[in-house]
């Protein structure tokens, strides 16, 4: 029994004197943080550097002492913080990487020892590149430094694993290679995640979905990152396009063109009145117009033909509210108005149609959802401007104006003085017309009596 007891107390003491290796895999200009284990009352925490002879780094106590050695050398000194329980290590280099011990002492009596294995971890692309052409080559390779077994594999940033070659992934660049991949080193069920970011030529990520209306401006944008592209690598382009399909048709028409071999960019569709920025400023491939039409929608095509034989497109769907009043804007008070707000065609899901009528409007608190408005009796106060709001959730994607003009109907009251104000005046050309020939029977009365006097018989003149 006395044996067994002296047994367990030995196995305590080497447990307790013995901590567990831990494993960290970083890569050169890393932070590492290593943390000793739980400290007893009156401890003495020593790191050193296990690489050749042992070098002591830093040591810290209980009394509050917090020291890094400077004979360690400046590829520690200026590397490391130190608090009561961790070690921190900035910016580590080729030299940092390796084995660091922790010694804890309780008093004079060691307590326990732990050792920390720093792992170089290599990620690089071959023929490192700001940026690649869809369609060149892509390697990705991904590297530890150790013989410990791991497993190495990369994230794709479209999430989905990478084909299973240990380390390394070799294809031909696409668009969804652009962006974020992630090597994942794998130790012992731990993983260990490194960045590595790709940029390959591509249209920027907007939404497929462009709105607009008749009472706004027009912008169809097509954007190219990085937009440094165009400006270094514009030799590798044979040919751009832009073309457009109209909502009600399928035949496609093409708008602009520019082919490498004359260098010149040609407008082929003059009455769309569509215009440009010099796209090889800053990537900016997008068509604009001071206001939008009806015939502008449908969907516009952007693409890109590289000396590779490799097709970069983009397509962007244009919807353009328009507000329709029957039987118009200007009605009399009582009138019957049907109000029709519409991009011609099913809206994309989740998109609603809201109206907004005037503050003065009777209708002006009520929540009037759909994309068809019906008002039985307009009155004058209906006057103004009506909206019409295209929303996703509480985002207006884009509005649609009219403005209403509603005339008060004729009362009684304004017949009565219409039709009294008639009467006066028939009755005042009749007197003109009665004055007017009396005045005229006078004038004949007036001449005969003047020819009589003009005319006498002469003295002693008789009929025989």
């Amino acid at each position: 029994m006395k044996n067994l007891l002296q047994f367990f107390l030995c196995l305590i003491i080497v447990l307790k004197t013995s901590g567990a290796d831990e494993v960290f895999y970083h890569r050169v200009g890393e932070r590492a943080v290593l943390t000793s284990p739980g400290l007893p009352q009156q401890y003495y925490v020593s790191w050193f550097f296990e690489r050749g002879p042992e070098i002591e780094i830093a040591d810290v106590s209980y009394f509050g002492r917090k020291h890094v050695n400077p004979v360690s050398g400046e590829i520690w000194t200026s590397r490391l913080s130190i608090s009561t329980n961790s070690l921190i290590i900035n910016n580590m280099q080729e030299e940092n990487f390796g084995t660091i011990v922790c010694k804890v002492k309780d008093g004079t009596n060691l307590y326990t020892t732990v050792k920390f294995h720093l792992i170089k971890v290599m990620v690089s692309m071959e023929e490192q590149r700001p940026f690649l052409i869809p369609g060149h080559r892509l390697s990705l390779n991904c590297n530890a430094e150790t013989k410990r077994k791991h497993s190495v594999y990369w994230i794709k940033p479209t999430g989905n694993k990478a084909s299973p070659i240990q380390g390394s992934v070799t294809k031909k660049a696409e668009s969804q290679d652009n962006g974020k991949w992630e090597c994942v080193v794998k130790d012992s069920g731990k993983e260990n995640k490194f960045k590595f970011f790709v940029s390959v030529v591509d249209f920027s990520s907007a939404s497929k979905y462009v709105y607009t209306s008749t009472n706004l401006p027009l912008s169809i944008p097509f954007w190219i990152t990085p937009k440094e592209f165009v400006q270094k690598i514009l030799s590798n382009v044979e040919t751009i396009e832009w073309l457009f399909t109209p909502k009600t048709s399928s035949n496609q028409q093409t708008l602009f063109s520019f082919s490498s071999k004359d260098g010149q960019l040609k407008q082929e569709d003059t009455a769309r009145e569509l215009s440009y920025k010099n796209f090889t400023d800053g990537g900016n491939f997008s068509l604009h117009r001071n206001l939008a039409r009806v015939e502008d929608r449908g969907t516009y095509n952007c693409s890109i033909t590289f000396k590779n034989g490799y097709v970069l497109s983009r397509s962007l769907v244009v919807d353009v509210l328009e507000i329709t009043p029957s039987p118009g804007t200007e009605l009399i008070s009582g009138h019957h108005l049907n109000l029709s707000c519409s991009t011609g065609g099913p809206l994309e899901t989740g998109v609603t149609v809201k109206w907004v009528p005037p503050d003065t409007s009777s209708l002006a608190k009520a929540d009037f959802l759909s994309s068809h408005l019906i008002i039985t009796r307009v009155g004058t106060e209906d006057s103004g401007k009506w909206r019409c709001d295209l929303r996703r959730n509480t985002t207006t994607l884009t509005s649609a104006v009219i403005t209403l003009k509603i005339d008060p109907i004729l009362t009684v009251w304004m017949i009565v003085t219409i039709c009294a104000a008639g009467i006066i005046l028939i009755l005042l050309l009749i007197l003109a017309f009665i004055l007017f020939r009396r005045r005229q029977r006078k004038m004949r009365q007036l001449r005969h009596r003047l020819c009589k006097c003009k005319n006498p018989k002469p003295k002693g003149f008789y009929k025989a």
